[in-house]
């Protein structure tokens, strides 16, 4: 009996070794395992500030040598002011040449909305070339949101100084009027001395055309048979010079028939009926 419980006081001990063992070796391995990570993390941290260091050295290397953005050529710029595609270059002036991101500039180049094409070259050592091919625009589109140029694709140009673009382009209302304007004035266009008169249009209903003159004339165009109904106007300009008639509408709406309005000056007619 006494052999018995010597043994069970033994066993008990020997388990007890056996679970103080497993947990300093269950503490050593999660102390190894944390100087481990942390020797790596601070490790990636020396070689990334090292690395830091050699890139800004071998940066400036090449900076105080020339190969650093000096010039920039921009060829192609008629209405785009030069200005908005310096802006996009002058972000890498701190960086040299090797470094520049073309593609990034040609990206920001072509969120202008003024550009259908566009190249950028990087010149060796110190040069950056872009070659431009703007949009041409067609009309002035007058709509809720304000005023915008529009191509002839219907493409929105955003524009702030529209004034010099008023002496010769027609400006154009209506909904979705910059996706329609480009077949009108093809046909309007048939004439150029007379079309030049015309200063706006009117797309009503998105249906047909109302055209309207700097003499106060406007022509309602049918939806259907628009080429025609224009061919009448120009035959009738020809004969009459009708934008010298002082005629405030000319309606071809019903193709069997053309109706003239003229502006009377009342006061006029009562002085007639009163002589």
């Amino acid at each position: 009996m006494l052999i018995s419980r010597t043994y069970k006081s033994n066993f008990k001990n020997y388990k007890n070794k056996i679970n103080i063992f497993e947990n300093i070796n269950k503490k050593s391995i999660f102390i190894i395992l944390f100087l481990f990570l942390t020797s790596f993390y601070l490790l990636s941290k020396t070689t990334n500030i090292l690395n830091d260091s050699k890139l800004y050295f071998f940066n400036k290397i090449l900076i105080n040598n020339g190969f650093i953005i000096k010039n920039i050529e921009i060829l192609g710029v008629n209405h785009l002011d030069k200005n908005d595609i310096v802006k996009i270059i002058s972000t890498y002036n701190d960086i040299n040449i090797f470094n520049v991101n073309i593609n990034n500039i040609y990206r920001e180049i072509k969120n202008n909305t003024w550009i259908k094409k566009a190249s950028v070259e990087i010149i060796y050592p110190n040069t950056i070339k872009i070659l431009l091919t703007e949009k041409k625009p067609i009309a002035i589109w007058q709509n809720r949101y304000g005023n915008s140029l529009i191509t002839k694709n219907g493409d929105v140009i955003s524009e702030k100084n529209l004034e010099k673009f008023k002496s010769y382009l027609p400006i154009i209302i209506g909904q979705n009027a910059h996706k329609n304007v480009h077949s009108i004035l093809n046909i309007l266009s048939s004439n150029k001395d007379f079309v030049k008169n015309i200063w706006s249009l009117t797309f009503v209903n998105e249906r047909r055309w109302d055209v309207h003159f700097t003499q106060g004339l406007t022509i309602r165009l049918p939806s259907k048979n628009v080429k025609k109904a224009w061919e009448k106007i120009i035959h009738l300009n020809q004969k009459f010079n009708i934008l010298s008639l002082g005629l405030t509408e000319i309606d071809l709406r019903n193709s069997r028939q053309i109706l003239g309005k003229v502006n009377i000056d009342k006061n006029l007619i009562f002085k007639k009926k009163n002589s």
